[in-house]
């Protein structure tokens, strides 16, 4: 429903005799007439203030979305396809948040194909320690009592 010109420039005469009213200056001496001139003058001059803050505004609004569409192609350029986009993300740990446990760290490279099972002080065993020859052994959960230390 595409209009013609004619239709559009009706619609754009009955729209601007709608928002402007009649102009009455019949009967007015010259200071009411330059009174009226000044009135109309500012009115003019706030209608273009407005269409240029809202040029302004226009423009920084498609830059934002530019930069916006942008970034997203950004950071959809590295996901593969099929992958989810929270992998590295551990679901189980926001059930242990009030625990007082700290949340789970992973210590592996999110470009290797598997994750390294073994605990941090494996790790450190496996790589030594400094200042020693021998790993250390890690803390074991349950407390020791006195029979045991000896």
């Amino acid at each position: 429903m595409t209009k013609s010109k004619e239709q559009l420039d009706e619609e754009k005469a009955a729209i601007l005799k709608q928002r402007v009213g009649p102009l009455t200056i019949d009967g007015l001496n010259a200071e009411q007439l330059i009174a009226k001139a000044r009135e109309i003058h500012q009115k003019i001059y706030q209608l273009e203030s407005d269409k240029y803050d809202l040029e302004q505004r226009h423009k920084r609004q498609q830059y934002d979305m530019m930069e916006l569409a942008e970034r997203a192609r950004q950071m959809n350029k590295g996901k593969k396809k099929g992958a989810s986009s929270d992998q590295a993300y551990d679901r189980t740990s926001d059930r242990f948040v009030g625990s007082g446990t700290p949340p789970k760290i992973s210590v592996c490279s999110k470009y290797e194909r598997h994750t390294d099972g073994r605990s941090f002080f494996e790790r450190r065993n496996m790589f030594g320690t400094k200042g020693t020859d021998q790993p250390q052994k890690a803390p074991s959960a349950e407390p020791q009592t006195a029979e045991e230390e000896e």
